[in-house]
């Protein structure tokens, strides 16, 4: 990062206007600009570093909240998958029924078991939304202190 050259011409005359002064390009206070001048780069391109290696840091945050985030979904969609398959598995042993009781029984268990996946479904759901929505909050809030 390099500060554009000090116009010489514009500072004297602007001197010369503001302050009644005339200043020549061999007198000595263009030597405090031209130092100035390179004061200021100096410092300009530590404060670059500096913002890129915070740039970089944040990133790589960012980067790891969301693998986390995406671990911790992918762990909340098998648990919930098994659940699931849990309970089909008890659909299942329950289609065993004798064959007079299996048509009323298997109406009313299907009936339950479909209320009962969708609720549990529903309900997966909503903790997995929520429990992300905790989880993104968290670490936002540690990104931005």
């Amino acid at each position: 990062m390099s500060v554009a050259s000090v116009d010489t011409k514009k500072l004297t005359s602007e001197v010369a206007a503001r302050h009644g002064l005339l200043i020549r390009d061999d007198d000595p206070a263009m030597a405090l600009v031209t130092m100035s001048e390179i004061v200021l780069e100096q410092v300009l391109e530590q404060a670059e570093i500096r913002l890129q290696a915070l740039l970089s840091e944040a990133e790589t945050g960012q980067k790891k909240l969301q693998q986390e985030a995406l671990g911790w979904v992918q762990d909340e969609i098998g648990h919930a998958g098994g659940a699931l398959r849990v309970q089909l598995q008890r659909d299942m042993d329950a289609g065993r029924l004798q064959a007079k009781e299996l048509v009323v029984q298997l109406s009313q268990i299907y009936a339950r078991s479909a209320v009962r996946r969708w609720a549990a479904v529903g309900i997966a759901s909503g903790l997995v939304l929520l429990l992300l929505g905790v989880g993104l909050g968290l670490g936002l809030g540690r990104w931005l202190r």
